[in-house]
């Protein structure tokens, strides 16, 4: 009866951690370039009872234009890497503006890593008058002038990437490659949004929602049927 009470325990937690992923899930449903957590009941259904690694479900959001020509998206195998105060981390956010110094950085500052390292084009933009353009291999262009080209991480096992902060990802392993350019594309003036589908994401909290209500008529019969154990003993 105790090892009853321990295991409807536990389903209860595992039931509410995925309660907390469904929600997260629904409230980036409009992050840029987001791939959406995989509740642990999922992870279960698809793998026979056996976990694995892979919490993230890393399928392409729909590309939407946006005409801003440092807004990139990738299709294929592929992440953006970015420079961050814990080191490279990977992200599909490609929602990219310029700094003051004239370096390519996301939202939060952090810098975007080229083959070269660092994409300063502070010097591009001054002598040029010519739009900036970014190829679908990565090279970025001012006209005909070379500037620098992205480097785009292709990660083999993707169930070894762990989610940070703002949608980024490190390498447990830390074996990054850099991608062919065969095996992805690069889409100026396009964004990814995120893949979460809103209507799989509130089925999902419905179905564990159900299965966390009857985890807890569970626990409540194991417990009154331990108590009235109890009073029997002590007559």
């Amino acid at each position: 009866m105790v090892k009853g009470l321990y295991d409807a325990g536990q389903h209860l937690y595992s039931k509410m951690r995925s309660i907390q992923i469904v929600a997260n899930n629904l409230a980036n449903i409009n992050t840029t370039g987001y791939k959406r957590e995989v509740p642990f009941a999922e992870i279960i259904a698809r793998k026979e009872n056996q976990l694995n690694k892979q919490l993230t479900d890393f399928t392409s959001g729909a590309l939407v234009e946006t005409n801003n020509p440092l807004d990139l998206a990738i299709t294929g195998r592929g992440l953006f890497m970015i420079k961050t105060e814990n080191g490279i981390e990977l992200t599909n956010n490609g929602n990219f503006q310029i700094s003051e110094d004239g370096f390519l950085v996301n939202e939060q500052g952090n810098k975007v890593m080229s083959r070269n390292g660092e994409i300063n084009i502070n010097e591009a933009l001054i002598t040029s008058k010519d739009k900036l353009v970014i190829t679908k291999s990565g090279e970025i262009k001012m006209g005909d002038v070379y500037i620098d080209q992205l480097v785009i991480a292709d990660v083999g096992d993707q169930s070894m990437l762990q989610r940070t902060a703002n949608q980024n990802f490190t390498i447990l392993n830390d074996e990054v490659a850099v991608a062919d350019e065969s095996t992805f594309e690069i889409h100026q003036g396009y964004i990814e949004e995120s893949n979460v589908n809103p209507i799989l994401e509130m089925q999902a909290m419905i179905q564990i929602n159900k299965d966390f209500e009857a985890s807890q008529k569970i626990v409540g019969s194991l417990d009154q049927m331990m108590s009235k154990t109890q009073e029997i003993g002590r007559v």
